[in-house]
């Protein structure tokens, strides 16, 4: 039983890792018009080549450990923090496009790992609560 219960953390784990970067990829992809892909692009040039990708991947790994802890007020401390780290770009960004696109990035990003951590908390600790 514990076996199956660490290969389903593995599991959700990457799920919501790596499954939840391309359900963000995609549903961001959606959302941009050939005009707007000129403006994000030249955003994500700004910083790390795949430092996005990387941040996203972070913050859906914490996401699902907090859920998974029970620790819901940790998810508000990471999204304040990364709030604090991006405000400034966001307010400097020519229009609202990049802002946006963080932003919803960021939500999508947050939802993703908060269903994956729920549904493994539920598969993992049933009704014991969890922790």
């Amino acid at each position: 039983m514990i076996v199956l219960k660490a290969l389903a953390l593995l599991a959700g784990y990457a799920v919501a890792v790596l499954a939840g970067g391309a359900f963000v990829d995609a549903a961001l992809d959606r959302l941009q018009g050939p005009e707007d892909r000129e403006d994000v692009e030249a955003f994500r040039r700004r910083g790390l080549r795949g430092g996005g990708r990387v941040i996203g991947w972070l913050e859906r790994f914490l996401f699902v450990t907090f859920v998974l802890a029970g620790s819901y007020g940790a998810l508000g401390f990471v999204l304040g923090a990364k709030g604090v780290v991006r405000f400034a770009e966001i307010k400097d960004a020519k229009d609202q496009k990049v802002a946006e696109y963080v932003l919803v990035g960021t939500l999508l990003s947050l939802a993703w790992a908060v269903v994956v951590g729920l549904g493994l908390r539920w598969l993992i600790f049933g009704g014991e609560g969890g922790g």
